[in-house]
């Protein structure tokens, strides 16, 4: 059954402020794709996917005002037109001009995107943008903006995990978004029907978003129904949801035969009666607006400066093979900043709720959101429990789904132009966030650089709590709480990944992290949270360590990017270990013992930044030590340790006297929860030191 529903001014009688001018803008579109899809067949570019029925999206955007933002749908190019008046744009992006204003000539046609239009950027992955225009919203809502959001996809991407994502991020934090679902009857060469059961309208009134269905296939019934949804959703009564009805004239793609899954009287049918153009301009002639030959004249008109625009187009530069790692990443130029204040001892735990209240401090806008966040304790770690205290409103509970956390952290930061943090309570949940992550870290590179996301996520990582695996009761963390991780993160293009060792460089990266304009993982292992400094075997703090446990008060940084190297003993460096977070520690616990039997020194490299890694910090201490050994949490399944490793043997072979070593944790899934197990599961010092002293007697 299909609920009909209307506001209660549901005949407001709202009329474009130019009637011709909106059917004119409707006109270009099919125009534009008439003609994309006829040099798509003559062969002048590989792909193009088609507007035809969408074009009352025009009257949409008409009736919204022009500060509002846009997450708009590959079939929106009229939205686009509306909103840019830029006939140039689709022409560039179909035929790879580096003019292009939507990604440069670097994605395919039909992906639309402005920062200065306020257009969030169009993902392939259908609906993808969802959890990213919820976090957009969210920012608008926190600065108490009229602007909304207005969030297009179509019958299938109803079905998605991403929209069922924006749906509760506006049900529940009451986001200023209008949703509309383009339901033109196929997704792709599926019918509609199987991408949800009973009614769109019922089931977003259910969850309390008011909602509309409406006729898409004339231009004033949208219009109409986009101008009173708007004025809804502005005027702070929530969010508000459209199921536009409308007709889809093309196939999906210019890859797919219309003829193969739609029978020819539908297809004749529907264009005959849900042309959107061909009906607007009939009303048009009924009302005044326009005589009958006025429609054959402003077909001339547009076709004429469709093609000047074309020949244009066509004149414009292509792009070069030079150009292909532009814009993948920006790490943040750090400029020396000596610390102030005044040294104290602090656990690492401490150090990132310092962290995150300078961060606070400094930046009215800036806030945690994830699960438990914002209760009294600081989530189940404490890690905001400054927040919570001093920042009231700035750590934010969330509900609990991953992919929305992220969402709207990195909408949120795209609008705000700065660092907004989610955290991922451990580091195993965020695999149901993935393609949000993925897709933050390559917004800036499919935009050329015209979008960035300033995402911060701060995770739990790697074994327990409670320091060294070689000092400490084990058991505990079991499956689902025990990855290490940072092998999903590493091989992210425009991901950077860090992972500190001591309280000292939790602050210090965490604050310059905030200075990033491309997302960040920051992993923080449990067992360095309420860690002491490691000892030796006498019980001693091993110092050249144990001084990164005294943080210095107020705002400083550490570059990212760069590793700290800490030598152990005195004399020749006989080996140079490898490893970050935990291991660190275990490193430092091992060596000293190995020191202490056979003398000399051994240096350990705490890459700190994983990824990008300091490849000069690698090749000088291989290049002095010759010998070398990487030490992780992973297990040694296409880990981030064994491409470390292979970089060192790449890049290093010749100053190598002895084949690197690789420890890491068993080949099994992450963690046996009884103490036995874990232990044996992960390296420890003892593992570290028995494959030192076979590498000092080779």
């Amino acid at each position: 059954m299909t609920l009909e529903v209307q506001a209660a001014e549901s005949t407001t009688g709202a009329r474009p402020d130019d009637p011709v001018a909106l059917y004119r803008t409707m006109l270009m579109a099919r125009s534009i794709n008439e003609l994309l899809k006829v040099r798509k067949t003559q062969g002048k570019f590989p792909f193009y996917i088609g507007c035809g029925g969408h074009e009352s999206m025009a009257a949409v955007v008409a009736a919204v005002d022009p500060q509002d933002w846009l997450s708009l749908y590959y079939r929106d190019l009229a939205a686009w037109l509306q909103r840019t008046g830029d006939i140039y744009g689709p022409l560039r992006e179909a035929y790879s001009r580096t003019t292009g204003p939507m990604c440069a000539g670097r994605n395919m046609p039909s992906h639309y995107s402005s920062r200065r239009h306020r257009i969030l950027p169009t993902f392939s992955e259908v609906a993808a943008l969802a959890p990213f225009a919820g976090g957009v919203a969210f920012s608008l809502k926190r600065r108490e903006s009229r602007e909304i959001v207005v969030f297009t996809t179509g019958d299938g991407g109803v079905a998605t995990n991403d929209f069922n994502v924006l749906f509760r991020q506006v049900s529940v934090h009451r986001l200023p978004v209008l949703m509309i679902i383009e339901d033109n009857g196929w997704a792709i060469t599926t019918e509609s029907s199987i991408q949800w059961a009973g009614s769109l309208v019922e089931w977003a009134r259910a969850a309390g978003v008011y909602a509309e269905e409406v006729d898409g296939t004339n231009a004033i019934p949208v219009f109409e129904a986009t101008a009173r949804l708007a004025e809804y959703v502005r005027s702070g009564q929530g969010p508000a949801l459209m199921h536009l009805k409308l007709g889809l004239l093309d196939p999906h793609s210019s890859s797919t035969d219309i003829y193969s899954y739609r029978k020819k009287e539908e297809v004749e049918f529907t264009k005959a009666t849900k042309d959107p153009v061909a009906n607007y301009g009939r009303w048009l002639v009924e009302h005044g607006y326009l005589q009958q030959e006025d429609l054959e004249r402003l077909r001339r008109e547009v076709r004429a400066e469709l093609q000047q625009a074309e020949e244009q187009v066509l004149q414009e530069p292509e792009p070069t093979p030079e150009r292909v790692l532009q814009h993948v990443i920006y790490v943040p130029q750090w400029q020396e900043n000596t610390p102030r204040g005044a040294k104290r001892p602090t656990t690492m735990l401490g150090a990132i709720n310092e962290a995150l209240a300078e961060l606070a401090q400094r930046d009215p806008g800036f806030f945690v959101y994830g699960q438990d966040v914002g209760s009294p304790k600081g989530g189940v770690f404490g890690a905001t429990a400054s927040l919570v205290t001093h920042f009231p409103g700035r750590a934010i509970s969330s509900p609990l789904n991953e992919q929305l956390i992220v969402g709207i952290a990195a909408g949120a930061a795209m609008a705000d132009g700065r660092a907004r943090c989610a955290e991922i309570q451990f580091v195993d949940y965020h695999q149901s966030a993935t393609q949000t992550i993925r897709l933050a870290a390559r917004i800036s590179y499919q935009n050329f650089g015209d979008w960035r996301v300033p995402l911060l996520i701060r995770t739990k990582s790697g074994s327990g709590g409670g320091g060294p695996i070689s000092s400490s009761a084990a058991g505990g963390g079991a499956f689902g709480h025990s990855n290490a991780g940072e092998q999903w993160f590493t091989n992210v293009p425009g991901m950077i990944t860090l992972c500190p060792a001591t309280p000292f460089d939790a602050k210090g990266l965490l604050l310059e992290a905030a200075r990033s304009q491309s997302p960040i993982v920051f992993l923080e292992r449990g067992r360095l949270y309420r860690s002491e400094p490691p000892k030796d075997r006498h019980g001693r703090p091993i110092e050249v360590i144990a001084q990164y446990w005294q943080v210095p008060e107020g705002y400083y940084t550490l570059p990212i990017g760069k590793a700290r190297r800490l030598r152990l003993g005195e004399g020749a460096l006989r080996v140079a270990i490898v490893s970050w977070g935990t291991m660190v520690l275990e490193a430092c616990i091992a060596a000293s013992s190995v020191i202490e039997r056979y003398g000399g020194a051994i240096e350990i490299v705490d890459l700190r930044t994983l990824m990008p890694f300091d490849e000069e910090a690698l090749r000088a201490a291989v290049r002095e030590a010759n010998r070398v050994v990487v030490v992780t949490e992973e297990p040694d399944l296409t880990s981030f340790a064994r491409h470390v490793h292979s970089w060192i043997v790449e890049h290093c072979f010749y100053d190598l006297d002895a084949t690197p070593r690789l420890i890491s944790a068993l080949p099994a899934p992450a963690a046996p929860y009884n103490e036995p197990e874990e232990t044996a599961y992960y390296p420890s010092a003892s593992t570290i030191e028995r494959c030192l002293e076979e590498l000092l007697v080779e």
